[in-house]
């Protein structure tokens, strides 16, 4: 609204936040994801309805007074059976009996890439929906609710230039605008920047653009390593038919034919050869296009993608083609159409003939960087290997196969915060009833998941003013949390629901890392934190419980507040179990319990804690099975490289080892020689992938858990069977020539 009104760089500006609720339909309920946006959401955006409209200014000014919902033309069509007559008509989400006002264009699926929303509704309805977007909180002095408090910052603004306004003059103003904010209301805004992004330099959202960047940069590296290694195997099959075509190109250039017309007759060759790949490519793509699109990640906000082989992707493909073309294809043309034209006339062999059994020629050089190549693969794999296997024997300080954890938001149910509590209680008292089920208790985040929790905290005596709060991990909890997930209270007490009531003095519990860092050599009990600042209400530390993982199991110990959820209700409701056997068996059991008591529940998490665990291990676990899988198709193609090299070698020695074998050499003497010119290629090869996989590896230390970038397994381990596979490649081809007749052989030309 302060930007609306004073920013007049945009001619429009409008906010959207993610959601979720349930929809109840045809006695059916299903939780369904959706935005909250301001009503000139869709006007500013250009996007018109294919039903109906969307919404008008006066129905987003007063809370909770127009329950209108404009539908998905998806959920259109699957839910609601694509019913042309559907708007005026209602449907329940969460409790409340929407008006259905319009439907959106098949096209349209929000403004931010893989994430659809089956629904919005205006920005005055949040508070009767489950808010699941990104969010960033401050203590507000003034205001209950998310649109009234300055505070509660959880809505992203979309804005349209206003004509001849650059990006960088909104900019100016935005910060200008915010500078007065943070002296008005210091509580809510002292330091608090924002940035005017261009849309076209956001690909997917600014908080994760970069590790996505990252990520897709990696693996079109490692993709584009093996397009080299393959390029270099067709480079060098092509020098090797040049070598056997270099009396036709003599007579051709012999008989008036130019060097440019041969280098384009050859090129002509390798385009054919490129162009019949990238068609085989494309096909291959098609197919895996149809896997990628089925897979959905364990986010708790569905993911979709649109993959598909569009117009650029196939311009894309096109072009690719072509340039590997002429990766593959220009040096040896060049070569082949510069003959020495007496000796290529004559037959003989050329000083210049990649086939030399002696020096370093172009053929040898290739074969050289596909090893190299690979061993960077190689080694990649090994590490995030490692790294994975350090990662599963780590400590994370509790037991995960024995806790399971449901989620769901009885704000959702049309529950009050009154009811919420009585439920949450009823819940606590009868689940440890059950068989198998030992402790149950609440908590906003489970370790290790995804959702990071953090709070300022003003520690007296290490922190002098407001500014020098520090952003502390924290999670709240109920009074059995530390039973439930069997991590021991060190110091002091847990939480205690009797003691610790709502509107009664502040309480927390800290880990060890926190003690030692704010009051080492002291005892913390008794001590008083502030969230916020100084002029917050005190919080006392009650109680130490031991360190375990918080964001990933590779971090060091890092500091970790506890909060007690009997003094911060809530309607969203997470709840945890310890169980006596395995947590995957009990989910059945505790989820129709729940269910018993509020049937409309649904659930917005549901799993164990192993899961969790096993999810900050994706990244690690898909990189090293996909770089894994690239170095071994590198591998593959190298060592395909590799015997092609020697073997044509040896097929252009074959007189020279008839000779060697008729004056009496043995067949181990020329199975050594042979194999000890594939072996050094093999060396210079591993020597320089050593090199280049030390500098790769840089790229990858963020996924590494308890793994140093020149792990010497990792590179042992590789460069071992890189040099086995090598043997493999030279011991056909060299023993192959060792059994070669010696006459057989003086007779060869």
């Amino acid at each position: 609204m302060d930007m609306r009104a004073e920013a007049d760089a945009f001619e429009g500006l409008a906010g959207h936040g993610m959601v979720r609720g349930i929809v109840t339909h045809d006695g059916r309920s299903e939780l369904v994801a959706g935005e909250v946006v301001t009503a000139n959401y869709f006007d500013l955006l250009g996007v018109r309805p294919a039903l109906g409209r969307a919404f008008l200014s006066e129905e987003d000014e007063t809370e909770g007074t127009h329950p209108l919902i404009l539908l998905s033309h998806g959920f259109w069509q699957r839910r609601l059976g694509g019913d042309s007559d559907v708007v005026g008509k209602t449907l329940r989400l969460s409790g409340i009996d929407y008006i259905i006002v319009g439907v959106a264009p098949v096209a349209f699926h929000g403004t931010i890439p893989g994430l659809r929303p089956e629904f919005w509704v205006p920005t005055a309805m949040v508070e009767s929906l489950s808010f699941a977007g990104i969010q960033a909180s401050t203590p507000s002095p003034t205001g209950d609710t998310r649109r009234e408090q300055r505070g509660n910052r959880w809505l992203f603004v979309k804005g349209r230039l206003a004509p001849g306004v650059t990006a960088e003059e909104a900019q100016a103003q935005v910060a200008t605008l915010f500078a007065r904010l943070s002296d008005e209301y210091p509580d809510t805004n002292e330091d608090v920047t924002a940035a005017v992004l261009a849309g076209d330099s956001v690909r997917f959202h600014p908080m994760v653009d970069n590790i996505l960047v990252t990520v897709s940069a990696v693996l079109l590296a490692a993709v584009g390593m093996v397009l080299l290694i393959a390029c270099a195997n067709v480079a060098n099959m092509l020098l090797a038919r040049a070598a056997n075509r270099r009396r036709e190109i003599a007579v051709r250039l012999s008989v008036g034919a130019s060097r440019p017309r041969l280098v384009r007759q050859l090129m002509t060759e390798s385009v054919m050869l490129a162009t019949l790949g990238g068609v085989l490519g494309v096909g291959v793509a098609f197919w895996a296009v149809r896997l990628l699109s089925a897979v959905q990640p364990p986010l708790p906000v569905p993911i979709e993608f649109a993959f598909e082989l569009d117009t650029s992707v196939m311009a894309y493909a096109f072009c690719l083609s072509l340039v590997t073309a002429l990766v593959f294809g220009l040096v040896p043309a060049f070569r082949a159409s510069r003959p020495s034209l007496v000796p290529a006339l004559k037959g003989e062999a050329s000083s210049t003939d990649d086939a030399t059994p002696r020096g370093f020629s172009l053929s040898k050089a290739l074969v050289v960087g596909q090893l190299a190549v690979s061993l960077v693969l190689l080694v990649a794999g090994a590490l995030l290997t490692r790294g994975l296997i350090a990662a599963e024997k780590a400590e994370v300080g509790f037991d995960p196969s024995r806790i399971a954890a449901f989620g769901f938001n009885l704000q959702m149910n049309n529950y009050t915060l009154e009811e919420a509590k009585t439920f949450q209680r009823e819940l606590l008292a009868q689940l440890p009833t059950l068989p198998g089920v030992e402790f149950a208790s609440t908590a906003t985040r489970m370790p290790l998941a995804s959702d990071i929790q953090m709070t300022a905290v003003f520690v007296p005596g290490v922190h002098e003013t407001e500014q020098d709060a520090a952003p502390i991990d924290a999670v709240t909890v109920g009074e059995d949390y530390f039973h439930a997930t069997g991590i021991p209270i060190l110091r002091g007490r847990a939480f205690d629901d009797k003691l610790d009531l709502e509107g009664a003095p502040s309480v927390a519990i800290v880990n060890e890392t926190m003690a030692e860092l704010y009051w080492s050599g002291r005892n913390p009990i008794g001590e008083r934190v502030y969230r916020g600042g100084p002029d917050s209400p005190p919080t006392e530390i009650v109680g130490v419980s031991r360190d375990h993982k918080v964001r990933s199991l590779g971090e060091e110990p890092r500091p970790y507040i506890h909060f007690a959820r009997s003094q911060d209700p809530s309607r969203s409701i997470n709840m945890i179990a310890r169980t006596s056997g395995p947590a995957e068996s009990m989910l059945p059991a505790i989820r129709s319990e729940i269910l018993a008591m509020e049937p409309e529940i649904v659930f917005t998490d549901e799993g164990t804690a192993s899961e969790v665990v096993e999810l900050t291990l994706l990244p690690t676990r898909l990189g090293a099975r996909l770089l894994g899988a690239f170095g071994a198709l590198a591998l593959l193609l190298a060592a395909v490289g590799l015997y092609g090299v020697i073997a044509y070698a040896v097929n252009r020695r074959t007189h020279e080892v008839g000779l060697r074998m008729a004056l009496g050499a043995e067949a181990p003497a020329v199975l050594k020689m042979i194999l000890r010119q594939g072996m050094i290629l093999a060396i210079v090869g591993v020597g320089i992938g050593a090199v280049l996989a030390a500098l790769v590896a840089r790229v990858l230390q963020a996924l590494l858990y308890g793994v140093s970038l020149v792990d010497p397994i990792s590179y042992g381990v590789a460069a071992v069977v890189l040099l086995a596979v090598a043997l493999a490649a030279n011991l056909i081809p060299a023993w192959r020539a060792s059994r070669v007749s010696p006459m057989a052989a003086l007779r060869y030309e």
